[in-house]
């Protein structure tokens, strides 16, 4: 952040103790109100109610991040969910199929009734959503470029949660700095 916060000269103990450090608060405060409303121009903003909006705005765009964010996160988790499916299919075939060719062999279906119905699972639901078993090179692929947008996203997220600091931090200063001007 590169916006500074404003020392409250009325409360501050160091600046009841010391005439320096008042002196310094002071000019302190002078320097950060005139970034502050330096900051304010490079921003377009001119009035308090601008600088509101904006926080408002960016209030909204980081909200609106963070359902996207969300949403590659849900899709993330039902593709690999997929990718689970999928591996547990071609992990139990043999078994399945022989299962299927040899209903009668009671001892092979109890031995492996735990990959036979782990198995059955997977294929159910992947046949949920699918006609037939996946391309997991294609499903990786696809988490891979998820994980891609969703690193822009939270490049973009961190920002703006660093420009929306600088704004509330200037809201906060000029609510300090110019006190109940502001109100009027």
């Amino acid at each position: 952040s590169r916006v500074k916060k404003i020392i409250d000269v009325e409360s501050n103990i160091k600046v009841k103790e010391s005439k320096g450090y008042e002196f310094w608060a002071k000019k302190h405060n002078l320097k950060v109100m005139a970034d502050s409303v330096l900051f304010l121009r490079e921003q377009g903003i001119k009035s308090i109610a601008q600088l509101d909006v904006l926080i408002q705005e960016q209030a909204d765009s980081r909200q609106e991040l963070q359902e996207k964010i969300k949403s590659i996160d849900d899709k993330s988790v039902q593709l690999s969910t997929v990718m689970e499916h999928a591996h547990t299919i071609k992990q139990f075939k043999e078994i399945y199929i022989y299962h299927k060719k040899n209903p009668n062999d009671k001892q092979f279906e109890n031995e492996y009734s735990r990959e036979i119905t782990l198995y059955k699972v997977a294929a159910t639901e992947l046949l949920k959503t699918y006609k037939k078993l996946p391309d997991t090179k294609e499903i990786l692929t696809e988490l891979d470029s998820l994980q891609e947008k969703k690193n822009t996203l939270m490049k973009e997220y961190s920002e703006s949660k660093t420009n929306m600091d600088d704004l509330f931090i200037i809201r906060k200063n000029f609510e300090q700095y110019m006190g109940k001007e502001m109100e009027r």
